[in-house]
């Protein structure tokens, strides 16, 4: 999809006149456009879901919601953390945590406002039965602090950084899939022209969809007939 992105994107730069993007600029666009397309998963997941709780949504916002949905669980991951000294070092590649489980026991997770309070409570405190953890920056810290061994952590993790690359042919760059930096947008193709007009922006241009599909056609039908000959 990257390539046909790109190519999108350079076409619609030299109908406008604007001259075209580096392979670093174009990088350095893309990168920018997917992770603000992925942060945007979420808000609109939020903001869907409280129309849903409050009754007021639409069956194309309903369609929209599952789709949503099944765009953020394709990010859903599970890896394991080891306990050292009440603290585990968050996964790298985290967006957001969804759950942590130690010895199969759902973790509940304790504000700071909250940790004091608990501590002192010889009834609601956290304990092997029921663990808790709190967060802090990189880290979280469990309670209570006698706990050792493996936590199961779920969250969903973060869009890899997408690359363009490339070999140089009579002084182009010609698209190069198979060097062992590259790596394709980890967005679903109904993304495809969001993000071409979101890196259109970045490179200066405001455009209409229908306009990116219109250049995106041309694209394809460019490349449709090159394998036909």
């Amino acid at each position: 999809m990257i390539d046909h992105v790109r190519s999108t994107v350079l076409s619609v730069l030299n109908k406008e006149n604007r001259g075209t993007l580096t392979v670093s600029q174009f990088n350095e666009y893309a990168k920018y456009a997917q992770q603000l397309i992925f942060d945007q998963y979420f808000s609109e997941y939020s903001r869907l879901s409280t129309l849903k709780n409050s009754r007021r949504l639409s069956r194309d916002q309903g369609d929209k919601l599952s789709i949503l949905r099944s765009n953020i669980d394709k990010f859903m991951k599970t890896s394991s953390g080891s306990i050292s000294n009440t603290y585990i070092t968050k996964p790298s590649d985290m967006y957001t945590p969804i759950s942590l489980v130690y010895s199969g026991k759902l973790m509940e997770y304790v504000p700071k406002y909250k940790e004091t309070y608990l501590e002192s409570s010889n009834i609601a405190g956290p304990s092997t039965l029921y663990p808790g953890y709190c967060d802090e920056n990189n880290y979280w810290y469990v309670k209570p602090s006698t706990l050792t061994g493996e936590v199961d952590i779920n969250y969903i993790r973060n869009v890899v950084d997408p690359k363009w690359t490339y070999i140089v042919v009579g002084e182009n760059p010609v698209y190069n899939p198979s060097a062992t930096d590259h790596q394709d947008f980890e967005l679903g193709t109904d993304d495809q022209t969001s993000l071409v007009i979101e890196i259109l922006k970045l490179a200066g241009v405001t455009i209409r969809e229908a306009e990116v599909a219109q250049a995106a056609a041309q694209i394809d039908a460019v490349d449709t007939q090159k394998e036909n000959v």
